[in-house]
Order: structure tokens, then sequence, then C-alpha cells
């Protein structure tokens, strides 16, 4: 493990390094505030390894075509994976949709598992298993929201991509993601803090970064959409999924084969 302004490198997971941000141990200590010490560590880490088994989902999927992935990195607002995704529509379906599939199988595996086995006996253990449970399933579900550049928002696009082109199916849905960022803010205040049992209530300031993300970072793809509309090429410079900051990434670089 190595600290830099960066962050600090954890572990090499199939190659690609992963590194946490130092806003990741606000995400940490917020978790321990909220559940105190004894079970907001273990969650903590839990959540930090559900993040990284969703990024590498993504990742594992996108190298499966060819692609290279530099690094997972974990921040407050989640996880990102920094690299190459494939072009083609369903491929790049595929490469989103294995996020949020691999946190539900996790969160709907270990429910199975809760379910067929042994009555535990520590309410602590107890705490931490559901706790894990609801973590994934919350994170494969919250993930399919429509908020581009988010999985849900890729995913949208992809199927866009079948009835206009990847300019005009860029904008729809960064237009669509924009509208799920300014619900994403407002709908807490009307007493409204789940779409069915997907969560979005929560802390503003949390709420107001994810926002902030979408927002920005989905008008990036699509000015990156519209610069290669004009190019001949497989594959791209990009995020699989983005952080809630900017850094040398924003200057995409995008490789022609």
């Amino acid at each position: 493990m190595f600290w830099n302004t960066n962050g600090f490198k954890i572990c090499d997971a199939f190659g690609i390094p992963i590194v946490a941000d130092f806003t990741s141990l606000f995400l940490a200590l917020w978790l321990v505030l909220q559940l105190g010490v004894p079970l907001g560590i273990p969650c903590a880490i839990l959540l930090g390894v559900s993040i990284v088994v969703h990024e590498l989902a993504h990742s594992l999927t996108s190298r499966a075509f060819g692609c290279r992935i530099s690094e997972i990195r974990l921040s407050i607002l989640g996880g990102c994976a920094s690299g190459e995704i494939p072009r083609g529509a369903w491929k790049e379906f595929l490469v989103a949709v294995a996020g949020p599939l691999s946190s539900l199988a996790l969160g709907f595996g270990a429910l199975a598992a809760v379910m067929l086995g042994p009555e535990m006996e520590s309410n602590w253990l107890f705490n931490v298993v559901w706790y894990f449970i609801y973590m994934n399933v919350m994170l494969g579900f919250f993930n399919l929201l429509p908020g581009f550049p988010m999985d849900g928002g890729r995913i949208f696009r992809s199927a866009m991509r079948a009835f206009m082109s990847r300019e005009r199916a860029t904008f729809a849905a960064m237009m669509v993601g924009r509208y799920a960022a300014i619900a994403l803010v407002v709908l807490p205040f009307f007493g409204i803090d789940r779409i069915w049992f997907i969560p979005i209530g929560g802390d503003l300031i949390l709420r107001l970064l994810i926002a902030m993300m979408i927002w920005r970072e989905g008008r990036r793809e699509y000015l990156l959409a519209k610069m290669e509309s004009n190019w001949s090429m497989e594959d791209y410079r990009a995020r699989v999924s983005p952080p809630p900051y900017g850094g040398k990434e924003d200057d995409v670089d995008v490789r022609k084969n």
C-alpha cells in the first residue's frame, strides 16, 4: 500500500490497481458515525468490497472486448473504473449492466444464504450480514436509474442507438440524466424519498454531489460523442463509471485503431 496526492493503492485485482481516494475516508467515517464503531467499521469495509466487485464487473466485461482499464478508484460517491469502453451499442450495454447485476447477485446470494442457512445467534453478525444485503441490493437498483452517465443512463443510451445516431442518443441520455439529477435533489423535499423501493433520500450534500456529477459528466460525454462522430474508430478512452470530480481524465484521449 502506498500514498500519494491522488490517494492510496490498496491492492491489485486481476491486474487492475484498486485505489482509494482520500474522500472515501469521509464515507467510511460517515458510516461509523451513523452505525457506531462496532457495526460501522465492518460495514464500511464490506461496502468498499461491494463497490470494488461492482466496478470489477464493469472492468472485466470491458476488458473481454479488448479494452484497457487503468484503475478502479473508490471515492465518497462510490467507485470509478477508468479506461476504455467498447463503442458498439450491445457491447456498451453489456459493460453497463454487468455492474448492477454483480451487486444484485451479491445481495440476493447473501439473502438466499441467510434464508437457507442456520439461524445466526449473534445480533452483531446478523446486523452486518443484513446491511451487506441491503447495500448491494440498493447499489444494484440505484445504479439502474437513468442518470447518465451512470449505469442506467448508459443502458438507456445503448437502447436509443437502435433508433438514432450515437451523438443524438447521447444527447437524449444527457437530458434524461439531467431530469434524474433534478429529481434526486428536489423530490425528497416533497416527502418522496424513494422511487418504488429505491432510496433517493439521505444527506442533502451527498445528493447534490451526485446530481452535480451527473450534470457535468453527462455534458462531457455528449461533447465527446460530438467529437467522435467525425472519427472512424472502434474504442475510445472514457470512464466506465464517472467519479464526482475532475482530474487529468477530463482531457479525453480518443484513440483511433
